[in-house]
């Protein structure tokens, strides 16, 4: 295991900033460059990498502020001042002047660049003998600084035009995950990468604590193919937080507290807090860097860098003080966001804090209704009487994915008696469990039914959201309604509250589906997208990776599904709590075999067979219709295709008995493609009625199947490759491929050829006579150029005879004649 992350740190991602520092340094009449950021971006580390690509052009000497020399005049510059003789007042004229000659002397005719770091710690009499020397032209700054409040000499220097700005930023959440791959030799699980952009926020300061730390600690380990994560082990003490900012000793008791209480709760509303603190107690928190506030209402108060709450909660729930527990009990009578209690919920349980039922209860119903069954399941636990039975069939819903059942029986358990005192609301969850026993069970003619409008009124509330979450999904299905994207717009419209809970994390996971069902995979991959990650807006990451990476499985997309799925798969070996281990290894096992007949290093040998990661008869209809649809593509890849061709056949009769009319597209659509010519016109039938990119394409697949027209089939693998479905792209390129004849227009066998070639398609059939192999597209490339065959066998060190073999069986597969029309093919 690579142990670089314990050494210097690579400077990734931030060539942008060193190019603009350079640039800043060599314009004309320049006084220098001002580097601003946060404690701990990596502003330093930036000079450096600058200065470093100066060194033979100039004369750089560091200037370096310090703590024990902040109160001694010009003890910053001892490095300048050893080269004169200081005669008097250190800023007079003549010593000035003298200074100047000395960097001359030293720079010997090159620039003098002074590198000035730790500006906090400079005295100002430094400061004011390094901007003389600026203003003067005797040298030029590279300055690195916080902000304007200990440097403000060079912000005037700045604000004037004599030094130009750079902004260091954190890290975004992309550039944090690929300098962490190249730094640990390996990809990092989305989890994994979650967890510590929640420690750091891309401050590489704090991100190196995190690592250090998480790895020291067994949080951060790596598997087989990749870095996983494992929740529950505390993965912030093996390093502390030394060289974050602001040292929580140097705080007054007052901001102390409040650190203690956002720490635990946090982020805490700023109104929420100010009742038992003074607004300049926030502001010297935000000041010491240890605590931001939101610029929007609510004016979220926050800890700045995970690390530094980490440390705090877990500290503080080693022997947790009775006034520190009624400040916070205070907090949460007080109207404390549901975020927040339940932050105060796991803390109170981690620190084994007794509570009492009535809170247990409430808690637990606010987790429940905040899409948490599982820490709803942990607070019930903690209840006098409770049925130990009833615990049991929750867990075993949960571990079926069956949330919304899940929920209901939670609220039964918490209410206890009372429940029965709400038929209203009793029936409206027997409605809700009703439509997710008819989705989960693949009967989605049943959800739209059972989850339409009564009397023309639309249900509101977070039940309904619940059931049109489900809806969105069971209308792809069933190849009706208004179509994905519409749905989720309706859903997401303006004067609508936004999902939350259980149904925001449903109209996520079934609004993927949707929209890759529908052929919208840029849409579906937005959602599972870096941003998202980043935003938290994902309660299990790993859910959004394996979700993307099945969905560009499935597509044909080999190596961006690997990248994604791979990392997912060893998450999910770790931590199965989300039960999707068996559809991360079909897509996995697909993955691994696409192109393998071209491609050596993805051996179907060495692909594992997506059969052995447990069971999948407990996961909901759509990732087990996901499995075997997997299964099916790594089939005919691997064995035999017709014998798949025929599978998916009989697939898609029982799903035209369900009603399920747009699954049976998709796999009507497998049967065509593999072979099956019986099915285009089923196909053709079934795609004439849906209006959506994947039936779009379908159509044209089956209309040229049956009328074996190369034209039809050279759009139909244009129309799926548009939206990212290779494996329909490919296959529909080879068929035009196959039909094409010498007559026809050479130019559109070189379209359908280069499609066939961005795909995994196998060639294995005889129709891949035809394709050009790499040499001969490469010489008849430089024919068409103009060269003769002397000069193609002159670059690639051949025979002319050779060459002139393979140009000629290029022109014959392409149906050209002449080195003219050869020409025309290649310009077009």
């Amino acid at each position: 295991m690579t142990d670089d992350y314990m050494g210097a740190w690579p400077l990734l991602e931030r060539s942008g900033e060193v190019s603009a520092i350079l640039a800043g340094l060599a314009a004309p009449g320049s006084a220098g460059v001002l580097i601003v950021g946060a404690p701990g971006v990596g502003k330093t580390a930036i000079a450096r990498a600058a200065a470093a690509q100066l060194e033979s052009t100039a004369q750089v000497v560091l200037i370096r502020g310090s703590a024990a020399m902040t109160s001694t005049p010009y003890g910053a510059l001892s490095v300048l001042l050893m080269d004169v003789d200081p005669a008097g007042d250190i800023e007079s004229l003549p010593v000035l002047h003298s200074l100047q000659a000395a960097l001359r002397a030293r720079a010997r005719n090159r620039p003098a660049i002074l590198m000035v770091d730790n500006v906090h710690h400079l005295d100002d009499p430094s400061v004011r003998v390094l901007s003389y020397l600026a203003e003067v032209g005797a040298a030029r700054l590279l300055v690195a600084c916080d902000g304007p409040t200990p440097a403000a000499r060079f912000f005037d220097l700045w604000r004037t035009g004599r030094l130009a700005r750079v902004d260091v930023a954190p890290l975004t959440f992309e550039g944090m995950r690929t300098l962490l791959t190249h730094l640990l030799d390996g990809p990092l699980s989305g989890t994994a990468a979650v967890a510590l952009w929640r420690a750091s926020r891309g401050n590489l300061r704090a991100l190196q604590l995190a690592v250090r730390s998480a790895v020291a600690a067994g949080a951060l380990t790596r598997s087989t193919g990749a870095w996983v994560w494992h929740d529950g082990v505390d993965a912030h003490t093996a390093h502390g937080t030394e060289g974050l900012p602001g040292p929580p000793t140097a705080l007054t008791h007052a901001a102390r507290q409040v650190l203690d209480v956002v720490a635990v709760a946090g982020p805490v509303p700023l109104d929420a807090l100010l009742p038992s603190c003074s607004a300049g107690t926030v502001d010297e928190l935000e000041q010491a860097g240890l605590c931001v506030v939101g610029p929007e209402a609510p004016h979220a108060v926050a800890v700045a860098h995970g690390m530094i709450g980490d440390r705090l909660r877990g500290a503080l729930a080693v022997n947790p003080l009775p006034a520190f527990l009624e400040r916070l009990r205070s907090l949460d009578a007080g109207g404390l966001p549901v975020a927040g209690r339940l932050n105060l919920l796991r803390w109170f349980l981690d620190a084994e804090i007794p509570l009492q039922d009535a809170y247990l209860r409430d808690v637990a119903r606010a987790a429940t209704d905040a899409g948490e069954p599982r820490l709803a399941l942990l607070a019930v636990r903690h209840l006098a009487g409770v049925d130990a039975a009833d615990l049991a069939e929750v867990r075993a819903c949960l571990l079926r994915l069956k949330y919304s059942e899940a929920g209901a029986l939670l609220e039964r358990i918490v209410a206890g008696d009372a429940a029965a005192s709400d038929p209203a609301r009793a029936a409206d969850q027997a409605l809700t469990v009703a439509v997710e026993a008819a989705a989960h069970e693949g009967r989605f003619p049943d959800v739209l039914e059972l989850a339409a409008p009564r009397d023309g009124v639309l249900p509101t509330g977070t039940l309904a959201a619940e059931r049109a979450a489900r809806v969105v999904l069971a209308r792809s299905l069933t190849g009706t309604g208004p179509g994905v994207r519409r749905s989720l717009a309706r859903l997401h419209g303006t004067g609508l509250p936004a999902p939350t809970g259980t149904a925001a994390r449903l109209l996520q996971e079934h609004g993927f589906a949707a929209l890759v069902e529908e052929g919208y995979l840029e849409d579906a991959l937005r959602l599972t997208g870096a941003s998202s990650l980043a935003a938290g807006q994902w309660q299990d990451p790993v859910v959004a990776d394996t979700l993307a990476g099945t969905a560009l499985a499935a597509l044909g997309h080999r190596d961006a599904a690997l990248a994604v799925v791979r990392p997912a798969l060893e998450q999910l070996r770790a931590d199965n709590r989300s039960g999707l281990l068996p559809i991360a290894d079909a897509a996995a096992a697909y993955a691994s075999v696409l192109g393998s007949q071209d491609d050596a290093h993805a051996s179907p040998t060495n692909a594992r067979d997506g059969r052995d990661a447990g069971s999948a008869e407990h996961l909901p209809w759509v990732h087990r219709s996901t499995i075997g649809l997997l299964r099916t593509l790594a089939d005919a890849l691997m064995s035999d295709s017709d014998a798949a061709a025929r599978r998916f056949v009989v697939m898609a009769g029982a799903q035209r008995e369900a009603g399920n009319t747009g699954a049976e597209l998709l796999l009507r659509m497998h049967a065509v493609r593999l072979g099956q010519q019986s099915q285009a016109q089923p196909l053709l039938e079934l795609a004439r009625g849906i209006d959506t990119p994947l039936a779009g394409a379908a159509e044209l697949l089956a209309r040229g199947v049956a009328a074996r027209d190369p034209m039809i089939l050279l759009q139909a693998a244009e129309a799926a490759f548009a939206f990212g479905h290779l494996d329909l792209a490919g296959s529909a390129a080879l068929m035009s491929m196959r039909l094409h004849d010498t007559e026809d227009e050479p130019l559109h066998f070189i379209r359908a050829e280069q499609i066939f070639r961005r795909t995994h398609v196998p060639r294995r059939n005889t129709s891949a006579r035809r394709i050009l192999t790499d040499r001969e597209r490469a010489f008849a490339r430089m024919a068409a150029r103009g060269a003769t065959n002397k000069e193609v066998a002159a670059t690639h060190h051949l025979s002319i005879r050779t060459v002139e073999g393979h140009i000629l069986k290029a022109m014959g597969k392409l149906g050209v004649s002449s080195r003219k029309q050869l020409s025309e093919v290649f310009t077009q």
